[in-house]
């Protein structure tokens, strides 16, 4: 242990980790996203299964699959000739779909017959709502999925962050461990990347206004990811890692971004290794009025981060819900292992204010845009 702390300090005190990519060239600005109109169809799902949800987040799995993790969600059936449910009332707090491409199919994990959340807290009146996951190769052909689950509780009071263990490929559940947080003042989850051999987990501190901030932790392993006390933070003002989650700052050139954003590490055939944020501003216009994605770029995973761009605004925020009210846009997430063609895939979620709208399955729904970047390769995380 005190071994692989003194790599990560001499990393630090003698050769900062990332500055040797911190002077790399920074592909030109995206260009303006268009939507995907063949993810928008597929996500279109009239059941008996998964039928709708917001939340988002994807990983590729080992047999080239991938797995969807989603928050608040319909399953059951939708009428497909007039896309309403039978209540607009959600069945689950949390789902996990299995999308094969080959075949065009996504498939209900769980269901059936369950219909309800996939993960639930030891405190039933709590709930769970995923954060991101990664796949861990325990030995040589042999994979579990590490997963963080975010506790809420009340009128959405958040409580901690767990982790929860998978087994692959049956998915059951071999674990729920909650994460040692010394407070619960970030929220963590948006993201976990593994770089040269260190993880970094990605958080977001809301104090209940529209300022939203991004806050980056790190690890060496796997195993620490319940264990905080073993994490790294990164300080933007100091430009170094530090201990202590109190020692901590937002990451640089983010002015706010929403809870659920991502970062991935991309190439470009044109100028190489870089590292994109996927977010939307939270402040102008307010919630429930968000509608601009936004897009940053930087030479390392902890910034600072700069070409600010708007790469694509929402046309459902603030449209009419199907019978009562409107509808909101937010949480946009990257998903890079579907890049091709030098785009990047891009969801983000439609919701609507009156939630009796979402006895229409169209009202509650992903949407889905490709961002075009120059040279981009496929392969990123």
């Amino acid at each position: 242990m005190k071994q692989r702390f003194l790599s990560l300090w001499l990393c630090v005190l003698i050769v900062p980790c990332g500055l040797a990519r911190a002077q790399c060239t920074l592909p030109s600005a995206p260009g303006l996203g268009t939507p995907d109109s063949s993810f928008d169809q597929f996500f279109q799902q009239n059941g008996p299964g998964w039928t709708g949800a917001d939340g988002t987040f994807s990983i590729p799995l080992p047999d080239g699959t991938n797995l969807w993790m989603w928050a608040d969600s319909f399953i059951g059936s939708v009428n497909p000739l007039t896309r309403l449910r039978a209540s607009y009332l959600i069945t689950a707090h949390n789902s996990l779909t299995i999308q094969n491409q080959e075949a065009g199919t996504l498939t209900t994990v769980g269901y059936p017959p369950n219909t309800s959340s996939y993960f639930v807290p030891a405190n039933k009146s709590d709930w769970f709502w995923p954060g991101d996951a990664t796949v861990v190769e325990t030995s040589p052909g042999t994979y579990q999925i590490k997963m963080i689950l975010q506790e809420w509780t009340g009128v959405f009071h958040f409580v901690g962050d767990s982790v929860a263990t998978l087994s692959w490929p049956e998915l059951s559940i071999e674990s729920v461990e909650p994460i040692a947080l010394p407070d619960t003042t970030i929220e963590w989850g948006a993201k976990i990347l593994q770089i040269d051999g260190v993880y970094y987990l990605y958080g977001i501190l809301d104090p209940g206004t529209a300022h939203k901030l991004p806050y980056l932790a790190r690890f060496q392993s796997i195993d620490d990811l319940t264990q905080p006390s073993q994490w790294e933070y990164w300080n933007a003002s100091e430009n170094q890692w530090v201990a202590g989650q109190e020692n901590a700052t937002a990451l640089s050139g983010i002015p706010d971004i929403t809870d659920d954003y991502t970062v991935s590490e991309l190439s470009s055939s044109d100028t190489g290794t870089f590292f994109l944020m996927v977010g939307m501003d939270t402040e102008s216009p307010s919630y429930p009025g968000w509608k601009y994605i936004t897009t940053y770029y930087s030479c390392t995973p902890q910034g600072p981060w700069s070409n600010r761009t708007v790469v694509y605004v929402t046309p459902e925020s603030g449209a009419r819900g199907c019978k009562l009210g409107q509808l909101y846009t937010y949480d946009p997430r990257a998903h890079p292992e579907f890049t091709e063609g030098e785009e990047i895939l891009i969801s983000y979620n439609v919701n609507a204010l009156e939630s009796k709208d979402l006895v229409c399955a169209n009202d509650y729904v992903p949407r889905f845009i490709q961002v075009p970047i120059a040279g981009l390769l496929p392969g990123g995380q």
